[in-house]
């Protein structure tokens, strides 16, 4: 792999780990259509930490907040609503790490093909359309219970709409985000929407809790690169990675902007569009 193709790829990752247009069935894709080599494991590891931490980056202030919440809280309240965030966030982060512990070689040997990743691509074009409707057909008891809540201060507490049972929820959608073509914000942005969480709140979780599930399966992936003896740190790797930190950022203050406004259904179309034109170009190939 050169540096123009390691660029692209972490072009790639970084702009679809965000938008809710899977970054995995992009990769796939992508490297299908534009016959980039397949990514191998240590290139991997270091494009998804360079969306790691950029999700670290902007969402600094979050994280920051609640860790004051925990060792530094300015009351009784304060920490039990930042334990209460944490305790939702690990709820969350449960179904995705059992199903990585226990059925990742599954999932990598059935789902892992340009097909899959088209038609998952389709599927996720109507999980979209479903986030227009959370937002536009919510009944009056929802729109109240996803009303953010005000701090004493005037100011909106974080992650006050959610609640243990809209965590599971959330968590249950990133672990089927897995397959390939299934996009693992739209879904649990989509998911949260539906069970009740403010539309802010719903975008704030879904990254929030990527950052256990992508830290955890690179460690995995780590453990498995160190059996081989292959390396971990590549050029290659470097600089897809510092490209997918700076396009991750981008594509993060573009999506949290649709979802503000309503507007994350419209990548519906893009889906539709990418999968039904891969799947075409696919089964023409064939």
């Amino acid at each position: 792999m050169n540096a123009l193709q390691a660029a692209l790829l972490g072009l790639i990752q970084g702009l679809t780990e965000f938008l809710p247009v899977s970054s995995s069935g992009h990769l796939i894709l992508g490297s299908a259509l534009l016959r980039l080599p397949a990514p191998g494991l240590s290139f991997s590891i270091m494009v998804h930490l360079g969306t790691a931490f950029a999700t670290l980056a902007v969402l600094w202030g979050e994280i920051g907040s609640i860790l004051k919440g925990v060792f530094l809280p300015g009351s009784r309240s304060a920490r039990g609503k930042a334990l209460a965030a944490i305790g939702c966030l690990a709820a969350a982060s449960v179904p995705g790490a059992l199903l990585g512990l226990f059925g990742r070689d599954l999932i990598d040997r059935v789902f892992s093909s340009g097909g899959v990743a088209a038609v998952g691509l389709i599927i996720t074009g109507f999980v979209l359309r479903a986030s227009g409707t959370a937002t536009s057909g919510a009944t009056r008891e929802s729109r109240a219970a996803s009303k953010p809540h005000k701090s004493s201060g005037g100011r909106q507490d974080l992650l006050s709409t959610v609640t243990l049972r809209r965590a599971l929820n959330v968590g249950i959608a990133q672990a089927i985000a897995v397959i390939p073509g299934i996009s693992r914000s739209g879904s649990t942005i989509t998911v949260g929407l539906l069970s009740g969480l403010s539309r802010e709140d719903a975008a704030r979780f879904s990254f929030l809790m990527s950052i256990p599930a992508t830290f955890g399966a690179a460690l995995l992936e780590h453990r498995e690169l160190a059996a081989a003896g292959a390396p971990l740190f590549t050029g290659q790797g470097f600089l897809a990675a510092a490209i997918a930190f700076v396009a991750g950022v981008f594509a993060y203050v573009a999506v949290f902007r649709a979802v503000r406004r309503g507007e994350l259904s419209k990548f519906a179309y893009y889906c539709w569009a990418a999968g039904t034109l891969s799947l075409a170009w696919l089964l023409v190939k064939a």
